[in-house]
């Protein structure tokens, strides 16, 4: 494991923080992997479904992106400004099975591709090792961290 912290380096905050531990970057930051530990008592559960609860496939895609922030800026100082990252589009994106709390969420990232400041990232979920949804999505870098004065 890198880091348990993901408030280092990505804007997110509860409770719309879909990532736990940052697993494994390359150096670069251009792939990895990130897991988001799904317990039984996040909010949005006690509505899809009543009784039989189902992580929401958007919120799925958003982990993902979350998880690529991570991976890509990796862990920065404390003090760093967070980067501002958006959504511009999800390619494409399948669903293949449930999921349902409690479960561990392994994502890997991969970049595919740049455009000055847009990022197309490809990306897998899995739970127990199985995929359970997979994609292709759009980020955009709108403005980098800024690192600490003593750090600059």
């Amino acid at each position: 494991m890198i880091s348990s912290e993901p408030y280092l380096s990505i804007p997110h905050r509860p409770p719309f923080i879909w990532v736990t531990r940052l697993m494994k970057r390359n150096e670069n930051g251009s792939a990895g992997e990130v897991e988001y530990d799904l317990t039984p008592d996040v909010d949005v559960l006690r509505g899809h479904f009543p009784g039989d609860p189902i992580f929401p496939g958007v919120l799925q895609i958003e982990a993902a992106a979350q998880a690529c922030c991570w991976i890509y800026l990796g862990v920065l100082p404390p003090g760093t400004k967070p980067a501002d990252v958006r959504f511009v589009s999800v390619d494409k994106y399948k669903f293949k099975r449930p999921v349902a709390p409690p479960c561990t969420l392994t994502i890997r990232g991969q970049e595919i591709s740049r455009r000055g400041t847009l990022y197309y990232w490809g990306v897998e979920v899995l739970m127990n090792g199985e995929v359970v949804s997979e994609g292709s999505f759009w980020l955009k870098l709108v403005n980098p961290p800024v690192l600490p004065e003593n750090q600059a």
